[in-house]
């Protein structure tokens, strides 16, 4: 029996199983590895956000490690081994072989801690008012905006001991924004911002409009509303609405509000409770972080520290989605936002 050719077959066949294997990993290294490392860094982002915000909930200092930046390297190998007894008239022969591959992959990443002056002015810095402007521009809730990124607006405290007024306002106006009843944009004189928030003429007769005015103390005459970062309830020459707003420190401190604090914590004293206007602080729909002894399930961000989780459900949106604010906040006070073009930039004869 002549089995040459079914010998010759399975040589083939290993041979092309081989430069297979032994190919460059190519475009297919890229699908392998991008969408990992992608998930991976926007995950321990969130978590180290999330670590610094239970930090200041107890009055420990923040650290940011960035990732300066990723490398990878790939690698694909393939062995062959074939060999075989082939008797001359005796039926049958006899085959011996093996086929092997390994794929490996040498990630290098690269760290650098956030220090310096650099990181200092980045976080005590105030909030620019064209970084507010880029954010109602793009859509963001005002209410959300203004929460997080102001202390007071026309002498109105955005504290946790206020008296509710400043809740009152941005919810107004939220409920305006809502129904597509106000524009924003930024005027500049010289070197000074003027944050606008411009009613549409079927707003000014709105209870939400009305209710506005009146914690603003001025008048409903649908002329846009003008805002200039200054302390008091107006600037120096009276034509505009102050706005204070916060730093980026002071943001995380605000939110840290919400984290839930360890009943064991605040009976050793490690933290105290944070008081506020009627009772212990609530996050409402603004900002919530939970508390656990054992890892959380269905956590959509969780941390580990002092011993305990700290983590936002994946059930809270709210959450969630001040999160996200606050994220991009980082990002944008990292950068120059003098340099970004607005949306819509109004002439000050307007």
């Amino acid at each position: 029996m002549n089995n040459r050719p079914l010998s010759t077959a399975l040589f083939s066949c290993a041979i092309a199983a081989s430069l297979a294997g032994c190919a460059s990993v190519g475009p297919r290294g890229i699908e392998l590895s991008r969408t990992d490392f992608n998930v991976a860094i926007q995950r321990t982002d969130a978590e180290q956000l999330l670590l610094n915000v239970v930090r200041q909930r107890y009055s420990d200092p923040v650290m940011f490690l960035d990732i300066s930046s990723v490398s990878s390297s790939m690698s694909r190998s393939a062995n062959l081994s074939l060999s075989g007894f082939f008797p001359q008239g005796l039926g049958s022969d006899s085959y011996n072989g093996g086929v092997g591959g390994s794929f490996s992959e040498s990630p290098l990443v690269f760290y650098s801690p956030n220090t310096g002056e650099r990181f200092v002015r980045q976080m005590l810095t105030p909030i620019d008012l064209r970084t507010l402007s880029l954010l109602l521009q793009s859509g963001w809730s005002i209410e959300r905006v203004l929460l997080l990124g102001s202390e007071s607006i026309a002498g109105i405290s955005n504290s946790a001991t206020g008296d509710g007024s400043f809740r009152k306002l941005v919810d107004q106006l939220r409920s305006l924004q809502r129904t597509e009843q106000l524009t924003f944009a930024i005027e500049t004189y010289g070197t000074v911002d003027v944050l606008v928030i411009i009613p549409a003429a079927s707003a000014v007769t709105t209870a939400a409009y009305l209710e506005v005015c009146r914690l603003l103390q001025i008048q409903p005459d649908g002329k846009p509303i003008r805002m200039q970062r200054a302390v008091g309830s107006r600037d120096a020459s009276g034509n505009y609405l102050s706005i204070v707003t916060r730093s980026l420190f002071s943001s995380l401190y605000y939110l840290s509000n919400g984290v839930e604090a360890p009943p064991a914590d605040t009976r050793s004293g490690v933290l105290q409770p944070r008081a506020v206007r009627g009772g212990i602080f609530d996050g409402g729909d603004l900002f919530n972080v939970r508390s656990s002894d054992s890892m959380p399930a269905n956590a959509a961000i969780r941390v580990r520290y002092r011993d305990r989780w700290f983590y936002v459900p994946d059930s809270d949106p709210d959450t969630r989605t001040t999160f996200a604010l606050l994220s991009i906040l980082l990002l944008l006070q990292s950068s120059d936002t003098a340099k970004m073009s607005p949306l819509i930039s109004l002439s000050p004869s307007r």
